[in-house]
C-alpha cells in the first residue's frame, strides 16, 4: 500500500522547495529528531531493510530513490527508531567551489566569521579519496581521487552550527576560481527539519516496530509490520584483501571499494545463501581479406556465470562461480562449454589471519594493458573488452592485515595442472610473498613468486596521485618467459634459454578533467619494454602455429594513447578513443567505443565499438595468424572488428 496521494505530493513539493533553500537537515528529516514512521510516510517502502550493529538501515535505490539522488540511506536506532543519520548519493554531484560557497573553505585556508559559513576538516579516505568534515553543521562529504563529490552524508552535529550564509545572494569565488550561486551550486535536497514527537523508548524491536508503524493507521505501508522484528542477518566478514587489490579497502586507480553509487555485500546479504551472477553477450563481425577478396566472419559468443555465496557465520564464507559458454556460430565447439570459474573457501583465525582455499580471482598490476606483475595469470588476450574473461588460480592464500600502516602480507601456495603430454598430465607446485600497503596518496606492492620449473620471479608495483595527474608503474624482473623462446638459425627456428635476468616494465599516467559541470575527459598514455619480445616479423607466424604468440607482449616496446570523455548520470554515457602501437614495428591497433546504461540502471551496460588494425603488412596487428595443423589454410588477414557487448548483472 503505498502512501495517499497528498503525502506524496507534499513529500514531492518539501523537495523541490528544498533545492532553493539552505537548511541543514535534509529534505525534511533530521537526525536525532525524525522517527522511522515519517520517513516511511514521505517516502513509502525502501528497496531494502537490513539491521546492521543495532541499527536498522532503510535503503533507497534506482525508481524509489528520492528526486535528486541516485540513492538514500536512512540509518536508526535500532531501540528508540530515532534518525541518525542519512546517506546521499546526489544526480547531479556539487563541485568543490559549491562547498566552499555555501558551507566555507578548509578551517586552516580561512576563518569562519560570524553569521557566516563553517570551515571543513579534511581526512584521508582509502582508495585516495577525502572527507570533507562539516562537524559544526554535522555534514561529511566524501570526494573521489579526482576531487569530485561521491556522497555527503547528514548526521548529528557536533556543536552549533552556525547560520547558513544568505539564500538566493552570489557566493564568494570558491576554491576553483569561479563564481558559483549559493542556491545553485548544488542539486542535492535539502529542506527544513520535520517535526515530531520521539517513539516510546522500548526494550524490544516488536514494541519499536509498533510505535514507528501503525498498521491500521491511514496511509501506513504495507510490509513494515515487522520492520524491526525479522532477526539481524550475520554481518559479511571482513575479507582478507579483495583480489587484484594493493591493500584491502585500496582499490587503486580505478578501484571501487569505497564507492557508494554501488551496492555493499552487507546490503546485499539477507540470508545465509546469495544466488546471483552476469549474463554476458557480444555480437561481432570480423572482415578478413585473403585472396584479394573480403570475407565476413560473424559470431555470437555468450556465457553466463553463476554464483552461489555462503555466509554461515561471519568467520566463514565459501563461494563457488560456475561458467557456461555457448556461441552457436562457433564451428569449432559441439555445444555449450561449462568451467569452474570460482570455488573458495574463506575464514579467519582471531580475526587476524585471514585463509582463502581454492580456485580464486587475483588480478596484480596496476596498468591497464600491461600487467608484468601478474605472474599467476597469462595475459588478457582482449584487455579492452568489458569483461576480462581469465578465471580463478587453485592457490591457498594466508593474509595478515596491518591497520595501522594500512598494509597486508599475503603468503600463496599454488597448484597448477599441466599437459605434459597427450597421456600424461602433472601438478606443478609454487608459493609466493606479497607485501602492500598503502603510502600517502599512492600505494606499493612488492611481490615473489616460486614455481617449480621455473626461476623466481620478482615485482614491484606502485601507484601515486599528484594533483590532476595520476601515475602507476611496474618492474618485473624474470629469468624466464611465459612461454617457449625462440631464435633464428638460418631459415628455420630453435628454441632457446633467456641468458641471465631482465627487466619488464610498464608505466602510465592520466589526467582527469571536469567541465560543464555534467562532462569528464580522461586523458591516459602508457607504455611497455618487454626485452623477452621480438624485433623480428619472421618470428610471427612461426610462433602463431607453434601457439606460442601471445598479442600485445610479442614485441619489445609499445604505447597506448588513449582519451576517454564521459557523461554523469546514471546512464553512464562514455566515448572511449584507443590507439595501441608496436612502436619498433610500426603496428597499430585504433578502436573506437561508446559505453552505456540505456536503461538508467547500473545492472545493465552496453558497448559498442570498431577496432581497425593499420602499419605495414606483416606486422603485428596486420598479419595472417597460422592455425598449428599445417594442413589446414589460415583465416585471412584482419580488415576491421566491430561489435556490440551486452553485460546483465543478475
Amino acid at each position: 500500500m503505498m502512501p495517499p496521494l497528498p503525502v506524496r505530493a507534499l513529500a514531492a513539493a518539501i523537495l523541490l522547495w528544498s533545492l532553493t533553500v539552505s537548511a541543514e537537515p535534509w529534505n525534511g528529516t533530521e537526525p536525532g529528531t525524525t522517527t522511522l514512521q515519517q520517513v516511511l510516510l514521505s517516502f513509502g517502502p525502501p528497496t531494502r531493510q537490513v539491521h546492521e550493529d543495532g541499527a536498522v538501515v532503510l535503503t533507497y535505490q534506482r525508481k524509489a530513490a528520492p528526486g535528486g539522488t541516485r540513492s538514500t540511506r536512512f540509518h536508526f536506532d535500532a531501540r528508540q527508531g530515532v534518525l541518525r543519520r542519512v546517506e546521499v548519493v546526489p544526480t547531479k554531484p556539487p563541485t568543490q567551489a559549491g562547498l566552499v560557497a555555501l558551507y566555507g573553505p578548509a578551517c586552516g585556508a580561512a576563518k569562519a566569521s560570524e553569521g557566516g559559513p563553517d570551515c571543513h576538516e579534511e581526512e584521508a579516505a582509502p582508495a585516495r579519496q577525502r572527507w570533507w568534515h562539516y562537524r559544526a553543521r554535522g555534514l561529511s562529504v566524501l570526494l573521489d581521487k579526482q576531487r569530485r563529490v561521491k556522497s555527503m552524508r547528514y548526521s548529528e552535529p557536533l556543536a552549533s552550527a552556525s547560520p547558513a550564509p544568505a539564500r538566493g545572494s552570489m557566493a564568494s569565488a570558491g576554491s576553483e576560481g569561479a563564481t558559483v550561486p549559493a542556491a545553485a551550486a548544488f542539486d542535492v535536497p535539502r529542506a527544513t527539519p520535520a517535526t515530531g514527537t520521539l517513539p516510546p523508548d522500548t526494550d524490544s524491536a516488536s514494541g519499536l516496530a509498533t510505535a514507528a508503524v501503525d498498521p491500521s493507521g491511514a496511509g501506513a505501508p504495507d510490509g513494515f509490520e515487522d520492520l524491526l522484528d525479522a532477526p539481524a542477518p550475520a554481518p559479511a566478514p571482513r575479507p582478507a584483501g579483495p583480489s587484484g587489490a594493493i591493500v584491502e579497502g585500496w582499490q587503486g586507480p580505478e578501484g571501487e571499494a569505497a564507492d557508494p553509487w554501488h551496492e555493499t555485500a552487507q546490503e546485499r546479504q539477507q540470508d545465509v545463501l546469495a544466488v546471483g551472477g552476469i549474463y554476458f553477450q557480444r555480437a561481432e563481425l570480423t572482415g578478413l581479406r585473403s585472396q584479394g577478396k573480403t570475407s565476413y566472419q560473424p559470431v555470437l559468443p555468450a556465457l553466463a556465470d553463476i554464483y552461489l555465496d555462503a555466509t554461515p557465520s561471519k568467520h566463514v564464507r565459501g563461494f563457488m562461480m560456475g561458467r557456461l559458454a555457448y556461441d552457436p556460430l562457433s564451428t569449432e565447439a559441439n555445444g555449450p562449454a561449462a568451467v569452474l570459474g570460482q570455488m573458495w573457501l574463506k575464514f579467519d583465525v582471531a580475526q587476524r589471519l585471514f585463509v582463502t582455499a581454492g580456485r580464486q580471482e587475483i588480478r596484480w598490476g596496476s596498468s591497464q594493458i600491461w600487467n608484468p606483475t601478474d605472474f599467476l595469470q597469462a595475459p588478457n588476450p582482449d584487455p579492452l573488452n568489458i569483461f576480462d574473461l581469465r578465471t580463478g588460480v587453485d592457490m591457498v592464500r594466508l593474509t595478515v592485515p596491518w591497520e595501522a600502516m594500512a598494509a597486508n602480507l599475503s603468503l600463496l601456495g599454488t597448484a597448477n595442472v599441466e599437459d605434459v603430454s597427450e597421456d600424461l598430465r602433472r601438478v606443478r607446485y609454487g608459493g609466493g610473498v606479497r607485501a602492500e600497503m598503502a603510502v600517502g596518496t599512492g600505494e606499493i606492492a612488492a611481490t615473489a613468486v616460486f614455481d617449480q620449473s621455473r626461476r623466481p620471479r620478482y615485482g614491484l608495483d606502485a601507484t601515486m596521485a599528484l594533483g590532476l595527474l595520476d601515475f602507476n608503474a611496474e618492474v618485473a624482473w624474470v629469468g624466464d618467459g611465459n612461454t617457449r623462446l625462440w631464435a633464428r638459425d638460418g631459415d628455420s627456428f630453435v628454441e632457446r634459454t633467456l641468458e641471465g635476468r631482465k627487466l619488464l616494465v610498464s608505466a602510465g599516467v592520466s589526467a582527469t578533467f571536469n567541465f560543464a559541470e555534467l562532462y569528464r575527459a580522461v586523458i591516459r598514455v602508457e607504455g611497455f619494454h618487454n626485452p623477452l619480445g621480438y624485433d623480428d616479423r619472421a618470428f610471427l607466424p612461426w610462433l602463431s602455429s607453434q601457439g606460442d604468440f601471445r598479442p600485445l607482449f610479442h614485441g619489445r616496446y609499445y604505447a597506448l594513447g588513449q582519451v576517454n570523455i564521459g557523461r554523469r548520470g546514471v546512464s553512464q554515457l562514455s566515448l572511449i578513443f584507443t590507439t595501441i602501437a608496436n612502436v619498433q614495428d610500426a603496428s597499430y591497433l585504433s578502436r573506437l567505443a561508446f559505453n552505456s546504461s540505456p536503461f538508467d540502471i547500473r545492472d545493465i551496460f552496453v558497448q559498442t565499438f570498431v577496432e581497425v588494425p593499420y602499419g605495414e603488412r606483416g606486422s603485428e596487428f596486420r598479419f595472417e595468424s597460422l592455425p598449428a595443423d599445417p594442413t589446414i589454410s589460415g583465416s585471412g588477414l584482419g580488415v576491421f572488428r566491430a561489435g556490440v557487448s551486452l553485460y546483465v548483472r543478475i
